[in-house]
């Protein structure tokens, strides 16, 4: 079983989703259930689309730019993120999902399915400009950070969206910061991007974890050579693209400690709600696994058409 931090969440909020997306959801299974969990699992809400989208044009586009040297303005930035705006809103306005067929995949990071449209709703436009003007106020913002900026341009080599993986106890634990930047004679420094409206919400876990993920995990091949270092020796940068705030974080001995009983308490949970099927849970009815208590989870869940029918 892969553990995740966002796995960890999920299986607190719903221990339904949680086995519909970890557990039943495959693109590459013959079962059309397990197929259509996973189709499920592409449905996302205009706020988390558009934090997609900031991120897509930070790491694909801008931080490239960094890393070559290359002269990239706020302004180039924006208009590539408000074309790329253009053309994920219509297809998700398609909602392509459930056409025979049609492989989500093929669309690349242009494919975006809309939580709204699968349960009978409609977009509402004044939240579409929001998520635009938002997405605006993200890149222009990014681009005022001017301490930010000038740590990114000067580092030896800036790595997005790599996968990390360790081993914790019986499990394979997952993390997939969204910049790790090196820098010679001083240990990596990992940065998360943020966008909320309301910039308050403490990372320290995600990143504790993120740090044990790159100090314990296998040094990748394009990793630049450092000297050894430990999760305290880690830069980890907070980014509230929002309201352009950047928060520092510092982990302490006692800090890794809880990261690490917290791994070890969320995987013993999952491992018992699967009563150590490991692999196999797919086989276990979907009720097998409580709800959620909250409406408003059950209202967003991306499977609530799938949970319903299990307790039909």
């Amino acid at each position: 079983m892969i553990w995740s931090v966002s796995t960890a969440k999920m299986f607190e909020r719903c221990q339904r989703q949680w086995f519909f997306k970890t557990q039943l959801a495959s693109a590459k299974a013959k079962d059309e259930m397990r197929r259509r969990a996973w189709r499920l699992s592409k449905l996302q809400s205009l706020s988390a689309w558009r934090g997609n989208l900031v991120d897509q044009v930070i790491s694909q586009e801008v931080l490239p730019a960094f890393g070559q040297g290359r002269s990239i303005t706020s302004d180039q930035a924006l208009a590539s993120a408000m074309a790329r705006f253009d053309r994920q809103l219509a297809v998700g306005r398609a909602h392509r999902l459930h056409e025979n067929g049609f492989n989500p995949t093929a669309l690349g990071d242009d494919f975006v399915a809309f939580h709204v449209l699968e349960y009978g709703g409609v977009l509402d436009e004044a939240e579409v400009k929001r998520a635009r003007d938002e997405v605006e106020r993200a890149i222009q913002s990014f681009f005022s950070m001017d301490e930010l900026i000038a740590r990114l341009r000067t580092a030896d080599r800036l790595i997005t969206q790599r996968a990390l993986s360790f081993t914790h106890a019986d499990t394979t634990v997952r993390a997939v910061p969204d910049l790790i930047a090196f820098k010679e004679g001083r240990a990596p420094a990992i940065v998360d991007w943020k966008v909320h409206v309301f910039g308050w919400r403490d990372a320290w876990l995600q990143l504790a974890i993120y740090a044990a993920a790159l100090a314990r995990g296998t040094v990748h091949s394009d990793f630049p050579v450092t000297k050894p270092f430990c999760e305290t020796d880690v830069g980890l940068l907070e980014v509230q693209l929002l309201t352009g705030k950047l928060r520092r974080h510092r982990l302490t001995v006692e800090h890794i400690a809880q990261a690490d009983g917290f791994i070890a308490r969320s995987f013993e949970s999952m491992l018992l709600a699967t009563d150590g099927m490991n692999g196999k849970a797919s086989m276990l009815p979907p009720t097998d696994f409580p709800a959620t208590r909250y409406a408003s989870a059950c209202t967003s869940c991306p499977y609530r058409s799938m949970c319903w029918e299990a307790l039909q």
